[in-house]
């Protein structure tokens, strides 16, 4: 008799333990799923509750929204009917990153995750061989915790890897398109079936103090916004044909005028509230025909970018010896040999804010040691020999000289020929000048609150670029996004009690003269700016947002983060929301955030010509819209205003 009552006991525990379990895959339709799409992929069916994916290069699916980013398990089976590769790449989130178990792959036979520590799954602690039959159904679990990834084939754990002091993160290449959560296969064809995840998460405690809990009502909206967004590309082929059609969008140039005029016709036609260009002076720098070429010791080009505010060149240009220094202090030390000479500052890229401040100054203090002219090497972590241009300042009293960018790859050579002994000779020219002050504007469109209109959101980001490349991930995305947001609100007639307001500064790359504007122009509204955000780190996938505000203001902007997290993998709420063009309004009380990426490759193409829209994925670009309009429609239909 006692035995027969552990057995119930354990009975009604399995049955409520499987009871946790929620399907990804309703057996009948890819319904939450989006194809994705790889080169060469093969074709995908759904056939008798099972889930086919057809032999091709690498054919799969993905969903935008993973189920958990951590603490959570998966099960699923799955079987290889064709070819010898992997016929199991789950890819899957690890809290901000990614990482991929890949089950029969490097010739059939490896499971493994990718990666750990920048070592694939054929090549670190995971790596496991098995040999797996075809047509044979596979039981595979995955559970991803704060501290482990285990895995489990037939139930017999294969993997369990602590990841304390690791580098969790995907293999680069296309299975980057497999995030936040997706499927795969290799070279094979494969079906799988009764796709499922739980979490494992303790149970939510009581709320406690100083934490804030949304009304129920906000999850629904947030879910419609999130399926709207991610239902089509339209935000992506909107910053495309912005990019195309206009260019680089320079302070002061024709391009940029011409875009802002387009924006507007659009937001009029996306039946937006009030949508108007408020005038702004900005800077005008052109930058004319430039070059620089190497006469010794081997002649030949070198690729060049002047910087923004520097001077030009005689028409007959400059020609000097170079002396290359990594640092500050090492031009101070070696100031006589500097004399007739063009410096080069050969600064390795530690960080943008360590790094940028030899393009900003460095022709003043090359000025000062008797140089003639200066170059920089290209702020940024990676590049294919791109220069990379930005604002540069000259200090006043002090003798300006002509100031550029060259590869890291061309500073790297010119500083080897001095370590021999060799004294490189190179000559520039620039014909850039600066002229009077031309007139532009910041691009405003509004979705207008139904009881309390007066109470603004403003989320932006600045519509001017710089000269070169197509100003997408700086800052076309960000600007995109935002009106994006409007848009869908509007198109989803979620009316908020609040006005939400989109602002595309101008100007922001020579000054933040658009930034200045706004805030010189709204000033005597300000008080009642409840909020602004923007959005200026590239359109990558977005993790969260930066706040600064008042703790009980944090509390509401991380209640939001609950709706953002789980939808879009951007629930990462985190102290510090200043950016460049909401500075100004913060210095005037007004609280602020930032929409934070997953920027790693934002400075490989930051300030050059490869900025461009096919750096912008556009499932990512789709997220930061989403991720943008459920944070100001919460915001602007909130029962109280933000507090300050």
């Amino acid at each position: 008799m006692r035995l027969r009552w552990w057995m119930i006991l354990l009975f009604a525990a399995n049955r409520l333990l499987a009871a946790d379990w929620q399907p990804l895959f309703d057996g009948k339709s890819l319904d939450g799923w989006v194809v994705t799409p790889f080169a060469g992929h093969g074709d995908i069916e759904v056939r008798d509750g099972t889930l086919v994916l057809n032999q091709g290069v690498l054919t799969g699916i993905h969903r935008t929204n993973p189920p958990a980013l951590v603490d959570y398990e998966v099960s699923l089976e799955a079987r290889r009917v064709l070819g010898g590769d992997f016929f199991c790449g789950l890819t899957f989130p690890v809290l901000e990153s990614h990482a991929t178990l890949v089950v029969g792959g490097w010739g059939g036979a490896v499971v493994g995750i990718s990666s750990l520590d920048d070592q694939d799954a054929s090549q670190n602690e995971t790596t496991q061989y098995r040999s797996f039959q075809k047509d044979r159904w596979y039981a595979i679990r995955l559970a991803v915790t704060r501290t482990h990834l285990s895995v489990w084939i037939d139930d017999e754990r294969l993997i369990h890897v602590a990841t304390a002091g690791k580098k969790v993160a995907l293999r680069t290449g296309e299975i980057e398109m497999s995030t936040p959560f997706g499927l795969a296969t290799w070279s094979t064809t494969a079906e799988l079936r009764n796709l499922r995840w739980r979490s494992l998460a303790p149970p939510a405690p009581a709320a406690p103090v100083g934490t804030f809990v949304l009304p129920p009502r906000f999850a629904t909206a947030a879910d419609r916004i999130t399926a709207a967004a991610t239902n089509s590309h339209r935000s992506w082929n909107r910053l495309a044909e912005l990019c195309d059609r206009f260019g680089p969008r320079l302070a002061g140039s024709t391009n940029l005028e011409s875009a802002i005029d387009w924006i507007l016709a659009e937001m009029r036609t996306d039946r937006l509230d009030a949508v108007r260009g408020e005038p702004v002076p900005v800077s005008h720098w052109v930058r004319g025909k430039e070059s620089l070429e190497l006469l010794e010791p081997t002649p030949e080009p070198l690729p060049l970018l002047g910087l923004g505010g520097s001077i030009g060149t005689p028409p007959e240009g400059i020609t000097g010896r170079v002396l290359v220094v990594t640092n500050f202090d090492e031009l101070s030390a070696r100031s006589a040999e500097a004399q007739g000479r063009i410096v080069v500052f050969n600064a390795p890229f530690k960080s943008y804010g360590d790094t940028v401040r030899y393009r900003w100054s460095g022709a003043n203090a090359a000025s000062k040691a008797g140089a003639i002219a200066s170059l920089v090497r290209a702020v940024g972590d990676f590049g294919l020999r791109t220069p990379h241009t930005g604002a540069m300042a000259y200090e006043k009293d002090v003798r300006r000289i002509p100031h550029a960018s060259i590869s890291a790859e061309d500073a790297g050579r010119l500083h080897r020929w001095q370590l021999r002994g060799t004294s490189p000779v190179v000559r520039l020219r620039m014909e850039a000048k600066n002229l009077p002050e031309a007139t532009s504007r910041n691009v405003i469109g509004e979705i207008r609150g139904t009881s309390l209109p007066h109470e603004i959101i403003v989320i932006g980001g600045h519509i001017d670029s710089w000269d070169v490349g197509r100003g997408a991930l700086d800052d076309g995305g960000g600007c995109v996004a935002a009106w994006e947001a409007l848009r869908l609100l509007r198109e989803l007639g979620l009316q908020p009690k609040r006005t939400i307001r989109c602002v595309l500064w101008t100007d922001e790359e020579n000054g933040l003269h658009g930034a200045k504007g706004y805030r010189n122009t709204h000033r005597s509204e300000l008080a009642n700016h409840v909020i602004a955000v923007e959005s200026d780190n590239g359109a990558f996938d977005p993790t969260g947002f930066g706040f600064t505000g008042s703790t009980e203001a944090m509390a509401i902007v991380r209640a939001i983060g609950e709706l953002t997290g789980p939808r879009l993998g951007a629930g990462r709420i985190v102290p510090g929301g200043a950016d460049a063009d909401t500075g100004p309004l913060l210095e005037e009380g007004v609280p602020v955030a930032a929409l934070r990426v997953k920027g790693e490759r934002y400075f490989w193409y930051h300030h050059t010509e490869a900025d461009t829209p096919e750096k912008v994925d556009p499932d990512a670009l789709n997220r930061c819209t989403a991720a943008l309009a459920i944070l100001a429609y919460t915001l602007a239909d909130l029962e109280q205003t933000l507090p300050r």
